[in-house]
């Protein structure tokens, strides 16, 4: 399964690849699956959407698989699907009229749609971003890093997001759509950084595979977890790691067919009433 390849840090080693799918809606993931190195973009995809029951729902994607290929290999399949365009792709060229707006995190954000096909075109213009692009496009050109052509090019485009869709839907239910796919962009980094789940030191599949299910456990307990912590509004003091760290702190002695639970501290005994659980004994 593992083939060679440079990985981020330009290091030429066998690699997997990983399909991570995830709930928008639950915040959980759902699925995971690893791939030869080899396979990319539809092909990715294809076996995992096949197993997945996503009928009414909306495929979230990445800016990787914006291809025609991917657009009508979800039409086919009849799924609705939501992809932000890449920035030098030709549909940046539609003129799309900025008619509405909204409100965002209180953030401005212009807003216009355009029907093209069978396609929805949902062209969004950030009023921050865009103020902080333009401030890098002339840090660049200060630099000699580009032209001033290229800086008239880039700064039409400054700020703004172009999502297509097969799904009519108004403006901002879309781009808050898109934002949504934050929450699976952070799962993801957990399951790399936080879980190292990503450094694989196995020289078969079949460990492979047992890796990479020990590891879809550990995320899907660490995002449980984590909205644990936001329901009961501690997310900002303490993350799953350190609630762990804290409840490891108790311990289980067996004796014989009997087992008794030490001394529960006091803190220990706050957060598990504020979190709502029961797994001490009064």
């Amino acid at each position: 399964m593992a083939e060679k390849g440079y990985n981020k840090d330009r290091i030429h080693i066998p690699q997997i690849n990983i399909v991570l799918l995830c709930s928008a809606d639950t915040g959980l993931p759902t699925m995971i699956r690893p791939l030869p190195g080899s396979v990319k973009d539809i092909k990715t995809l294809s076996n995992s959407l096949l197993e997945l029951d996503i009928r009414g729902k909306v495929l979230i994607l990445d800016r990787g698989f914006f291809s025609e290929e991917i657009f009508n290999f979800l039409d086919k399949l009849e799924i609705s699907y939501l992809i932000p365009a890449r920035r030098n792709s030709h549909y940046y060229e539609e003129r799309i009229h900025l008619n509405e707006h909204f409100r965002y995190h209180k953030r401005l954000i212009r807003c216009g749609c355009k029907k093209l096909g069978n396609k929805y075109l949902y062209l969004f213009e950030d009023q921050v971003l865009m103020l902080e692009e333009r401030d890098t496009l002339y840090d660049k050109l200060d630099a000699g890093r580009i032209t001033k052509v290229e800086l008239h090019e880039e700064m039409k485009k400054s700020g703004r997001i172009l999502i297509i869709s097969n799904r009519k839907m108004n403006e901002q239910e879309a781009y808050e759509l898109f934002k949504r796919r934050e929450s699976v962009e952070k799962m993801f980094d957990t399951y790399k950084s936080t879980l190292s789940a990503d450094r694989l030191y196995l020289h078969d599949d079949e460990s492979v595979f047992g890796h990479v299910f020990i590891a879809f456990l550990s995320l899907y307990a660490y995002c449980k977890l984590e909205l644990l912590l936001k329901k009961a509004g501690a997310n900002k003091k303490m993350t799953p790691g350190d609630l762990l760290f804290e409840f490891s702190k108790v311990y289980h002695i067996d004796f014989g067919e009997h087992g008794k639970i030490m001394e529960v501290p006091k803190k220990i005994r706050d957060i598990e009433a504020k979190l709502g659980l029961n797994i001490f004994p009064t």
